[in-house]
This record gives C-alpha cells, structure tokens and sequence, in this order.
C-alpha cells in the first residue's frame, strides 16, 4: 500500500455564504493529493502524459462528514491499497486541524493512449514503481 500526506489552506473563495468549504472544493482537494502523491513517487501527470498516456477519471465518491472553514489547514491522506492495472484507484481522507475527519472519498482513474483514447493497462513503468509498495518484484 501507499499511503501520503499533504496540506493545504482554505482559501476564502472556496467558501459559500454559510462560511464553510463548498462542497464541489472537496473533489479538488481529493486531486490536490493525489498529483502531490504522483509527484513525490516521482511520477508527475505531466511526465505520464508525455510518455503516451493519459489518466482520465471514472468515478467519484465523497462523502462529507463535518464542515471545514477557511483558514482551515486540512491534512490530505492519499491510500493507493491496490497495484495498478486496467485503472488506479485512490482513496482520500480529509481532516481539519483538530484531526477530525471531513470527508472520505475516492477517485477512480483509468488509463487511455493519448492518441487514440483508446483504453489500455497501466503502463509498466507505472506499474514497476508501485510494485515495491505491495511487496512484488518486478
């Protein structure tokens, strides 16, 4: 398994007149921590994509639990608990500075040929850098 961590800020205008995070700022931060997570493995979109292939998103789900605010310093835990194949599938929780839980959710991504669109496996390269997280040899 992989599991990172990393932080951001509310900003005030990801805030709606309630004062607290609106709800489609959630599915960001789920992407805030997952490109962070690619990045510190050493696997940015942008290299990815470079490479041929592009990782279109397939399902969302996120499920809120107590608001966030702005000014907030939300902990963002990225979990990939399975090795990448046909798609990749990271789970995300979001917690506040008191270590409360916000919202737990999870992004699907697939993998397409850049030109085509045509739908592929996860390239090897991808899944050689995971392999030692799940405790296989490549």
């Amino acid at each position: 398994m992989y599991i990172h961590e990393t932080f951001l800020e509310v900003r005030y205008y990801e805030t709606d007149l309630m004062g607290i995070v609106h709800h489609s700022n959630y599915i960001r931060y789920f992407e805030c921590g997952r490109n962070q997570a690619l990045v510190d493995m050493g696997l940015p979109i942008k290299e990815i994509e470079k490479r041929g292939v592009m990782m279109p998103v397939v399902n969302v789900t996120c499920n809120y639990k107590t608001p966030a605010y702005q000014g907030d310093r939300l902990r963002i835990v990225s979990a990939i608990k399975e090795l990448p194949k046909a798609k990749l599938v990271i789970e995300t929780e979001i917690f506040n500075p008191y270590n409360v839980t916000v919202c737990t959710g999870s992004v699907t991504l697939g993998f397409i040929h850049s030109d085509s669109r045509k739908p592929t496996r996860a390239p090897e390269y991808i899944v050689e850098l995971f392999a030692p997280f799940f405790n296989i040899d490549k």
